[in-house]
């Protein structure tokens, strides 16, 4: 026997079949190995079944798939050893046998969920690129790809339907940490949300709430193993929004949301309506469906733009795309809180794993998922601490069905289905609220509500509040001053609040905070349970954020972190600085930084030419000319 066969036999003792060929010859055309199975690239190795690297070999003593105990390998085994990159490829002779509908079942003969099984294991120690082929002929070939980051809770579907060179899977997996490390991946991120949000409106055909319905759905459904697995499967719009929303049902009902049925139902009604949503043209540009494109492109967003854990990176995205797809909420009849100032909240007020934290005017779940952040992302939390928080230290309200809903599906996203939602008018649930226990308060009132003052929800909020909780809300300058004529009555409930708690702090927040309304904003803490005395300590938050107008959003300077940092410090402190003083109120006067700090008025010619430019863009945009 001539050498080369000789080798090729040692080293490929099990390459019998058809379809193992095929892939060798693959292996060849890419540029892994020779046609005697010699590596071809220094660093990357490939074997045949069993590797000769230690840990690998290790890991998968504990990956037998028929789950005997005994060691298990796939086809092919790639290490990338620079990169700490590992590749397996599980291959099957008939396309019938390419994927089994549970992830974790029938893993011995099924080419995607056997690919996947060992991805499981090995991602513990290295990032992995799973490879699924099937089929016996290169004309019938299956393949679908998955990557499954390094300690990363579950996979991406890459849809990547062919073997790629070594480099482009390096690409698709340092791209990712790239974006993983970028502090100012905010932009980006608006500027695909904005994209998905074009891609719903003209491809799709989704009116404005409803887009949230669908994104909060696809979103919810890639958190699940079984839908990842198999979505890039299914070629047409009917059977993928029936197959979003099952998935979607299935985890709502096994969720301990207080009102599944509203949001079933909610969610139904968009997403079967799907079906009948494709435009003839459409079907040309997309012959496998649209929906299939925008979850694909949701997915792969998600993995580019990773970044701390898919945790983050889903709410983050979610709630950019909010605000594009509804004007910042106006449409929904909310005011959208911008992230950074939810985040703020909870510094404010320390929240850590004593904290129990009650939103009444839950909205979107800005404030309740960043509160469950602050807990979820600490590495100094045991995870049955966390769970326990999870469970136990969350409580929320919302009245409108369609914001339960979004507030229900952006909690599922943060991995907090089971937090204590309510759906009904906390004035009615009063009673209930106090049952709670609750230490913590956060309040981002309705600020056009004809029949509450905003400051009618702060005192219930604080009522609804143990003694010596902290309560943290943000309201319209004019609902704490004498500027407001809406509602009557504003000074005695200032007073009924100062008897019953200390007001700590009030902070002026950024004129441009909610952009493109003009909204003048304060922030106030309070002590509850304590009668006001003493000083206040009152700031002016400069948050380092600027607007970028084209966009709709204000993102981060530079210097915002440093701005942020210095703030933070004076109100620990409670120091008199160049933004900040200690001054005693009484009811009767307004509780704002401007009213009562020494200002300095002189007005340049250059500083009213910028207030005129504004005012003139602010006019045209808002078509008052």
């Amino acid at each position: 026997m001539p050498d080369f066969q000789r080798n090729i036999t040692t080293k490929m003792a099990r390459l019998e079949k058809t379809t193992d060929l095929i892939v060798f010859n693959m292996l060849r055309v890419k540029g892994f190995v020779d046609g005697n199975f010699d590596d071809l690239r220094e660093g990357v190795k490939t074997w045949a079944k069993k590797s000769s690297h230690t840990e690998i070999n290790e890991i998968l003593k504990k990956a037998s798939k028929k789950q005997t105990g005994k060691i298990g390998f796939p086809e092919y085994i790639i290490l990338d050893e620079k990169n700490n990159i590992v590749l397996i490829i599980e291959n099957k002779k008939s396309v019938t046998k390419h994927l089994y509908p549970e992830i974790d079942k029938n893993v011995d003969t099924y080419a995607v969920n056997g690919a996947l099984w060992y991805a499981k294991f090995l991602k513990e120690s290295f990032d992995v690129i799973a490879i699924a082929i099937s089929g016996n002929s290169i004309g019938n070939l299956k393949i679908d790809t998955y990557a499954w980051r390094k300690m990363y809770e579950t996979f991406t579907n890459l849809n990547i339907h062919e073997l790629l060179e070594i480099a482009k899977y390096r690409d698709i997996l340092l791209q990712s940490k790239k974006s993983q490390v970028n502090k100012n991946s905010l932009s980006k991120l608006t500027e695909k949300a904005n994209e998905i949000n074009v891609f719903l409106r003209d491809y799709i055909g989704v009116i404005e709430h409803e887009r949230l319905y669908l994104l909060g759905s696809i979103l919810f459904a890639l958190e699940d193993p079984i839908f990842k697995m198999a979505y890039a499967q299914i070629n047409n719009d009917n059977d993928l929004s029936e197959f979003v929303f099952q998935t979607v049902e299935r985890k709502i009902k096994g969720s301990q949301l207080d009102q599944k049925d509203i949001v079933i139902n909610e969610l139904k009604s968009v997403l079967i309506g799907l079906k009948d949503s494709g435009k003839e043209k459409v079907k040309e540009i997309f012959p496998n469906g649209a929906i299939l494109e925008l979850v694909k492109r949701v997915d792969n967003i998600l993995f580019d733009l990773y970044k701390n854990s898919e945790l983050d990176m889903m709410s983050t995205f979610f709630n950019v795309f909010l605000s594009y797809s509804t004007s910042g909420g106006s449409d929904l009849g909310i005011v959208l809180t911008p992230s950074h100032i939810t985040s703020l909240f909870s510094d404010l007020a320390g929240v850590n794993l004593k904290s129990k934290v009650l939103d009444i005017c839950a909205g979107t779940g800005g404030f309740l998922t960043s509160a469950w952040k602050r807990i979820s992302l600490d590495p100094g939390i045991s995870y049955s601490d966390k769970e326990k928080f999870r469970k136990n230290n969350i409580f929320g309200v919302e009245k409108e069905k369609s914001i339960y809903t979004i507030i229900a599906l952006n909690m599922f996203i943060n991995k907090d289905g089971r937090s204590n939602l309510f759906y009904g008018d906390a004035f009615n649930l009063k009673n209930n609220l106090r049952k709670f226990n609750c230490n913590v308060g956060f309040l981002n009132p309705p600020f056009s509500d004809t029949v509450y003052a905003e400051i009618s929800f702060v005192e219930l909020l604080l009522d609804s509040l143990l003694p010596g909780s902290t309560g943290v809300v943000i309201l319209p300058v004019n609902s704490v001053s004498s500027r407001t004529k809406k509602h009557s009555g504003l000074v005695e409930i200032k007073e009924r609040l100062l008897n019953k708690n200390k007001l700590v702090a009030s902070i002026q927040m950024p004129g441009q905070l909610f952009y493109p309304k003009g909204t003048e904003t304060v922030i106030l803490v309070f002590e509850t349970g304590v009668q006001n005395s003493g000083d206040t300590w009152f700031a002016k938050l400069d948050d380092g954020y600027t607007l970028i107008k084209h966009q709709k959003t204000r993102t981060p300077t530079e210097n915002a972190p440093i701005r942020y940092k210095e703030f933070m410090n004076a109100y620990y402190d409670k120091s008199d600085s160049s933004f900040s003083f200690s001054k005693a109120v009484t009811p009767g006067e307004q509780w704002v930084y401007t009213v009562h700090s020494d200002t300095e008025y002189t007005l340049s010619t250059q500083d009213f030419q910028n207030t005129v430019n504004e005012y003139i863009s602010y006019l045209f945009l808002n078509n008052y000319l």
